[in-house]
């Protein structure tokens, strides 16, 4: 297969939660297949990092503040980047964040922060998004929204998140059959257990032993073993998926969570 199937040159992508983790990987991968890059989060120092780095390749990256539960902060970032860098032909929904309870010990202002960051959040970015380029007369372009296996199967113990993320996956399947008209595609992607900076310790502690053993595959992936995924629902490689949920989690969800 022609390698430039999966080229983005001339691209602009937006990332959220670029700043650290899946966000930062995610970015630097869009980079390196050719496109500029604009990194969101409420954290900019952070963003910076990752800023530099895809600088430091030969790649084109700005920084910009984003919350998006702030629907003034979400249309203030894109009218930024359009005017910074140029309007966004993908959109990549990764900002997200969790609570670690049950159902009935949830409290009302952790489930709103949850449910607010993780599906109202990608919600009205997409939407602003979308509005953009129709008024712009702009075809086509492409949403990822960051899911996660826990929108797929129930877990004990993350209630609020792992509704936030099923509902992200079937927010994800309504956008599809809405957008198609304007010639935008929308998917997910939902990955497993990632080794990152934030849960290295448990992974590599004793702890993380039993969850291990039920993955298939006998370990946690690696963040770049989210790239071919990436690449394939944001390029032209993916020209006819629209609507799916994309799972990379080493047969995870063959097992309970």
């Amino acid at each position: 297969m022609n390698e430039s199937i999966f080229s983005l040159k001339g691209k602009t992508a937006l990332v959220t939660g670029a700043g650290t983790g899946v966000g930062a990987s995610l970015a630097m991968t869009l980079s390196k297949a050719g496109a500029k890059v604009a990194l969101a989060a409420r954290r900019v120092e952070k963003l910076k990092e990752t800023e530099e780095k895809i600088s430091e390749s030969g790649g084109i990256a700005k920084s910009f503040s984003l919350d998006v539960s702030s629907e003034k902060n979400v249309q203030d970032c894109l009218e930024s980047i359009s005017k910074e860098i140029d309007e966004i032909d993908i959109l990549v929904n990764n900002a997200g964040t969790t609570t670690v309870a049950s159902i009935d010990g949830t409290t009302s202002e952790d489930w709103d922060t949850v449910i607010n960051t993780n599906l109202r959040g990608p919600w009205y970015l997409a939407k602003e998004w979308v509005k953009r380029r129709r008024s712009n007369d702009l075809s086509g372009g492409n949403v990822l929204n960051i899911s996660s296996i826990t929108g797929e199967a129930v877990q004990k113990g993350n209630g609020v998140y792992c509704v936030s993320k099923a509902g992200l996956s079937h927010l994800t399947r309504q956008m599809a059959l809405e957008w198609a008209k304007y010639g935008i595609r929308v998917n997910s992607l939902a990955p497993g257990y990632m080794r990152t900076d934030i849960n290295k310790e448990f992974i590599d502690s004793d702890i993380s032993n039993d969850m291990i053993k039920r993955i298939p595959m006998r370990r946690v992936g690696s963040i770049d073993e989210m790239d071919g995924a990436l690449l394939l629902l944001v390029s032209d490689a993916g020209s006819y998926i629209t609507g799916s949920t994309l799972i990379v989690d080493g047969g995870h969800l063959l097992r309970d969570l």
